[in-house]
């Protein structure tokens, strides 16, 4: 059953606080009751908590716990309690580098003068990016918000998830038990703004595995079904491959993660095509091994990067099948660096299969990877050996210049 739901700002922050302040003070074993708790975020620049104490025995000290689950990142701070038992501690969101829409928790820790302690239960709030009047659909485990458009755009953009996931079960098994979220934004600059200043200019989308959560830019408009057919499929299933993997999912290669993900677009680029044979036409792909820790800064590399992981990671599915890309990407999750994957996965190193993907689907010779890949070593070889040797016989035919060339001496006749 689908509903929808329009959340401001003001709505949002009306329900976090009467939860709270609702709830029933909190009685620790020790007679300590916690009142008025609240958490109110302001994404981007901070966390505000608050909480009134009061406690039947003096305290020595308080200080408030605050955990990211995601990152697994705990920050502990002393609160100054005000004679009324009130407290307030402000959360640097910047500083503790807080991922956009995920959990926060935290507890207060409390030490009597006898030396004791004792710890609150533990609570929680979500660091919601909240700059925008959020519009909501949602089907079972699957919600998309949207901020700019109809509720035609929410209903599109729910239907582009469904049959993503239908492109997504061809490669890996579907994992719905835990919610997956898309948040839509609707230009780059808003986007870039959730994720900070270390996103790359060329970033259309963003997905954060282990919260379920997909943050991915689609204008309202003429384009609109284009972009969620690329664009929302792609996402997912970087989503399903982590629930497929496990935790290992940071260590499957950048070729690999993005090569599956362009897989599945249910509309791909068909700029890819072109410019993958335009740069084996001119000697200008990039070496596969290059690609195992992330992609080119640099806008058009970066397109080049996906194009090849596609072709590559298509390449390896046509010739292994869905088993044996999640093999693969499974014994990359184990912790097997870049190079050693394919040869546990296929017997077969990752610069062979290189070599025959070029031979099979662009026609190159598979002496040219081989050759690409130890330019290094010659280099460093030429380096070594070549250099100082051209010095020496540099040095050899200056002495004998010299001597060929020495003034002639004249004996004076008497």
């Amino acid at each position: 059953m689908k509903s929808t739901f329009h959340f401001s700002l003001f709505t949002a922050l009306v329900i976090v606080l009467l939860t709270l302040l609702n709830a029933h003070p909190v009685q620790a074993q020790s007679g300590i009751e916690l009142e008025n708790i609240e958490a109110t975020v302001e994404f981007g620049e901070q966390i505000t908590f608050i909480a009134t104490i009061k406690a039947s025995i003096p305290l020595q000290s308080v200080s408030i716990s605050i955990f990211d689950e995601s990152q697994g990142v705990r920050q502990t701070q002393p609160v100054t309690v005000q004679s009324d038992g009130r407290t307030e501690f402000r959360l640097d969101t910047k500083q503790m580098s807080l991922r956009p829409f995920s959990l926060v928790k935290w507890n207060y820790q409390f030490t009597f003068t006898d030396g004791t302690s004792t710890n609150s239960e533990v609570y929680s709030a979500r660091y919601a990016d909240d700059r925008f009047d959020w519009q909501t659909l949602e089907s079972g485990t699957l919600r998309v918000s949207w901020y700019s458009g109809d509720a035609n755009f929410g209903q599109a953009a729910l239907d582009s998830m469904q049959a993503g996931l239908a492109s997504v079960s061809r490669l890996v098994a579907v994992d719905l038990a835990q919610p997956t979220e898309f948040y839509i934004y609707a230009n780059s600059n808003d986007l870039r703004a959730t994720l900070g200043d270390g996103a790359n200019e060329w970033i259309a989308g963003h997905a954060d595995p282990t919260l379920g959560v997909v943050m991915v830019i689609i204008e309202p408009g003429a384009e609109q079904s284009i972009r969620m057919e690329q664009r929302i499929p792609h996402e997912l299933m970087h989503v399903m491959l982590y629930r497929a993997v496990g935790a290992g999912y940071r260590n499957i290669p950048a070729w690999l993660s993005e090569g599956t993900a362009t897989l599945v677009e249910l509309y791909p680029n068909a700029d890819y095509d072109r410019v993958l044979a335009d740069a084996a036409q001119s000697g200008d792909l990039i070496p596969l091994a290059s690609l195992c820790a992330s992609f080119p800064t640099d806008t058009g590399q970066a397109f080049l990067a996906y194009a090849q992981s596609r072709s590559f990671t298509n390449y390896l599915h046509e010739t292994y099948g869905s088993s044996g890309l999640l093999k693969l990407a499974s014994s990359y999750a184990d912790g097997v660096d870049c190079n050693r994957g394919p040869e546990l996965a296929f017997g077969v190193s990752l610069l062979n299969l290189e070599m025959r993907w070029r031979a099979a689907v662009l026609g190159q010779p598979s002496i040219l990877p081989a050759l690409q890949n130890i330019v290094p070593y010659l280099v460093l070889l030429f380096l070594v050996l070549i250099v100082p040797f051209i010095s020496i016989l540099n040095t050899v035919r200056k002495q004998k210049k010299g001597q060929t060339n020495e003034p002639e001496s004249f004996v004076r006749k008497e």
